[in-house]
């Protein structure tokens, strides 16, 4: 064996070493390469679903608000808060995990420039965090720039819409 951890010899790895230290790998290995590519694709998974949440919101809105002008009924347009608030959730949480899989991406490559990076580390995605933690990283994705100004503002919308009577207008 040529002693690489990815081609299955672990010599010098906790049990090669008596266990006093991991076996470490450098930024240029192909298993920190291949999980720093992982972590990346996580991270862009979610960053796509997070947009599509906004594409289906938006969607599902207009399509609520065609469906109140067709039927000459504005309560219907009370319908349309249903996706927002559903898809306004969904948004955040999609956004906070990404936020938390950006953490540890940037944990891991502080690893592979600091040198301890190590076979342990190789393909962690566990980005998991405590119940605060998360609750923080919700409330800190709900107020950023891209989730709400768009489900804050369709809200805003609504009641500044049925507070001018807006409504009865759209659906005449």
């Amino acid at each position: 064996m040529n002693g690489d951890p990815i081609n299955g010899d672990l010599a010098g790895h906790e049990a090669g070493n008596g266990g006093a230290q991991p076996h470490l790998l450098t930024a240029e290995s192909t298993a920190a390469i291949a999980h720093i590519n992982l972590l990346q694709g996580i991270i862009n998974r979610l960053a796509n679903n997070s947009a599509s949440c906004k594409t289906w919101c938006i969607t599902l809105v207009a399509a609520v608000l065609s469906l109140a002008g067709s039927a000459h009924n504005p309560a219907i347009v009370a319908i349309a808060l249903v996706p927002v608030v559903v898809f306004g959730i969904i948004d955040t949480t999609y956004l906070a995990h990404e936020k938390a899989y950006r953490d540890l991406y940037e944990r891991m490559a502080e690893k592979m420039r600091a040198g301890t990076y190590s076979l342990d580390d190789a393909f962690d995605a566990d980005a998991s965090t405590t119940f605060l933690g998360f609750c923080l990283l919700f409330i800190r994705a709900f107020i950023s720039w891209s989730v709400l100004p768009i489900y804050v503002g369709l809200v805003a919308a609504y009641f500044v819409a049925r507070c001018t009577k807006a409504l009865v207008w759209l659906t005449t």
